[in-house]
């Protein structure tokens, strides 16, 4: 049994599948249909190794020591759930995590959680957003320059440090989902708004980086100063 100085500190993302609760309410066979075919997705999608995934209904837990595993494992789910019509809502903490399993029961006691479904559910647009008291560093920003904005696992938008829900495969489609998730369900253009705006200012390569971060990296000479221009 661990005691409460051993318990280890991990990142813990928690994650709510939008719209899921209420088609099942409406269609639960075609929804389980829908879950099972998420789950064929996810399998072209490995997660991180180190990276722990636990769905639960409309509920997806993420636990590592990494954040990047984290962030990477969000990335395949954002993706997944867009295949499937659906979008993400979530937060991501760090902190005590303590799990343990006995007789077929699995117990689990973590700060770090509560955080995040805190987070979560103070978000009210499509994003799962990292908490501000995670110390990033600028190598978090890296990827960014590194490939292309749709390969980078992080965003910085609207004052928000949000996992990156787009990727090479798979941006216009869910462009086009999202507008006709408004065209289906009006009542909620407010977040559908704010996603096409993030996909807007993807499409046009912004740098979506913290201003502090681009310059301490072009202090670096991590990147150079016509990247920033």
């Amino acid at each position: 049994m661990a005691t409460p100085n051993s318990v280890p500190q991990k990142y813990v993302g928690y994650c709510d599948i939008l719209g899921f609760s209420a088609a099942v309410l409406n269609d639960f066979d075609g929804t389980v249909s829908l879950y099972r075919q998420l789950r064929e997705y996810l399998r072209m999608r490995p997660f991180p190794a180190d990276a722990k995934v636990s769905v639960y209904s409309d509920s997806i837990l993420v636990v590592s020591e990494r954040l990047p595993s984290v962030l990477n494992a969000i990335v395949s789910l954002n993706w997944a759930a867009s295949m499937q019509g659906w979008l993400l809502r979530g937060g991501i903490a760090y902190g005590r995590y303590l799990e343990e399993k006995e007789d077929g029961n699995l117990f689990v006691v973590s700060d770090a959680l509560v955080h995040a479904v805190a987070i979560e559910k103070s978000v009210k647009i499509p994003a799962v957003v990292v908490s501000t008291d995670i110390d990033l560093g600028i190598e978090a920003w890296v990827p960014r320059f590194e490939h292309n904005i749709l390969r980078a696992p992080l965003l910085y938008f609207d004052d928000r440090r949000i996992v990156n829900p787009f990727n090479e495969y798979w941006f216009k489609s869910s462009v086009i989902r999202v507008r006709q998730m408004l065209e289906q369900h009006p009542q909620h253009r407010e977040k559908y708004d704010w996603f096409l705006s993030l996909a807007q200012s993807v499409a046009q390569d912004d740098l979506l980086i913290p201003e502090s971060a681009l310059k301490e990296m072009l202090a670096l000479g991590i990147i150079q100063n016509r990247v920033a221009e």
